[in-house]
């Protein structure tokens, strides 16, 4: 008989800007009661402090602007006020994070420190011109931060159907910064995978696919972790 671990569990989604891991994110809170914890929004959160005499959202806003990633001690301080604040409430899904090894290794000292259940990562896979086609042409809700596909019924309204703001585009999401950003992802991910393959916490999903498959592909991956 299957007996639920005593611990929240917790995920790392991995995949490329543009392979739909804010989207898998959303659909994992909501099926496994998790909080979503993505490093895309903490850092949209201090971009948009940028211009205020604040040096640090500064700094991230250029960064943000010209499609280079922050560098791990920026994530790492978000990501650790974060656990700080809700790490006995809830289990978390990472949404890009961590990107890196040494974030990965920081994260296991997050994990031990907190006591927390050791993460499962899930790696969704799509290629470079797929993805860049995908970022291009979406766009997001600047209130709720929802973001919008092409295939979405909303987002050829142009409006957001829960607050009627007009959609907007990301300014990172032009073909030459998405080609960065991938190629960024790229560069970082092989000695991540390797770090949590070696720990029998990987699992590769095929991301292009429409959105309910690949959900339910990472579904069928969990099973054993449940």
């Amino acid at each position: 008989m299957h007996t639920a671990h005593p611990r929240p569990m917790n995920l790392v989604l991995l995949g490329p800007p543009g392979s739909g891991k804010g989207t898998q994110a959303q659909l994992l809170e909501e099926r496994f009661s998790l909080y979503h914890l993505g490093t895309g929004d903490l850092v949209r959160t201090v971009y948009m402090r940028a211009g205020q005499g604040d040096s640090f959202a500064d700094e991230v806003k250029v960064r943000y602007d010209t499609g280079i990633p922050q560098p791990d001690h920026v994530i790492l301080e978000m990501v650790e006020h974060e656990l700080t604040r809700l790490h006995h409430k809830t289990g978390f899904v990472f949404d890009a994070f961590p990107l890196s090894l040494p974030q990965a290794i920081e994260l296991e000292r997050m994990v031990q420190r907190f006591e927390m259940r050791e993460p499962i990562a899930v790696c969704i896979d799509v290629v470079r011109a797929e993805a860049i086609r995908r970022l291009t042409l979406r766009k997001y809700c600047p209130n709720d931060k929802l973001v919008f596909h092409p295939q979405d019924s909303d987002y050829k309204g142009n409006h957001c159907h829960i607050c009627g703001a007009e959609l907007q585009h990301r300014p990172d999401d032009t073909a030459e910064l998405a080609g960065k950003r991938y190629d960024a992802y790229i560069q970082r991910i092989l000695d991540l995978k390797a770090f949590y393959k070696e720990r029998g916490q990987l699992l590769d999903v095929n991301g292009e696919q429409p959105i309910p498959a690949v959900f339910n592909d990472i579904l069928r991956a969990l099973v054993p972790y449940l």
